[in-house]
């Protein structure tokens, strides 16, 4: 199962997580571009070597992305989707033991997406407090090889997709046209977890078109059988959304 699926989970989840009337719903969605390091073991086939990337950083190996966010909401309840997908070819920035001259490339294409409801505990006069639960799913694929002088001594290639159950919170604050967001989750599944964190600011440029920038760490690991993945990605995000 894809992390499409996942995504698609989206409109039953926010019909039946927003108990409002059509006219209290409120609909934002936008994008936004995050720029992680990454760091960790990825392998995806027990008999092959797991490659271990280090430290390297999205920008400088990023060869297509797409990010997606959208939130529907209405009194207490609403609904959170969030998307990410990235092609990277890491090369370099694969760690390899010192003295050996070998080449290696490694290619990673990835998929993470959140379908989460929330329940609002707390609507304040400038801080609302909430606690989210949802599904992340995960869709990894690589492509690793090892060269030598004249010869490729490694060509080996996989692909996993798994899902974690999710539970967090949110926090949001609003002073005039500037807003605080931070936001943390934990998700688990079958030999997979996961958890994130982010801190967001936001500027209201107008009622419908808002600004956002700030910091997102995510860690992932699954153990499954052939697979060995423990990544922790983490860096800056800005991006916009508009109100409809």
């Amino acid at each position: 199962m894809k992390v499409a699926v996942v995504l698609g989970c989206a409109v039953a989840l926010a019909a039946t997580a927003v108990q409002a009337r059509a006219d209290d719903l409120t609909f934002r969605m936008g994008t936004y571009v995050w720029l992680p390091s990454v760091e960790g073991p990825l392998g995806l086939e027990s008999d092959r070597p797991t490659p271990v990337v280090g430290d390297g950083n999205i920008l400088d190996n990023l060869q297509f992305f797409g990010f997606g966010v959208a939130e529907l909401s209405g009194n207490r309840f609403g609904a959170l989707v969030d998307f990410a997908y990235v092609d990277i070819g890491f090369g370099h920035d694969v760690e390899l033991p010192p003295q050996i001259p070998l080449e290696p490339d490694l290619s990673t294409k990835a998929m993470v997406g959140t379908v989460s409801a929330y329940y609002r505990v707390v609507d304040g006069e400038n801080w609302d407090v909430d606690l989210t639960g949802g599904i992340r799913g995960f869709w990894l694929e690589t492509d690793f090889t090892l060269s030598a002088p004249n010869t490729t001594l490694i060509d080996a290639g996989g692909d996993t997709n798994w899902i974690d159950g999710v539970i967090g919170a949110r926090a949001r604050g609003q002073y005039g046209r500037w807003g605080l967001t931070g936001q943390i989750d934990s998700g688990w599944g079958s030999d997979t977890s996961s958890w994130q964190g982010q801190a967001l600011v936001e500027y209201d440029l107008s009622n419908r078109w808002r600004l956002m920038g700030g910091y997102r760490y995510l860690h992932l690991e699954n153990d499954k059988r052939r697979v060995d993945v423990d990544l922790d990605l983490k860096g800056p995000l800005f991006g916009f959304t508009y109100r409809f």
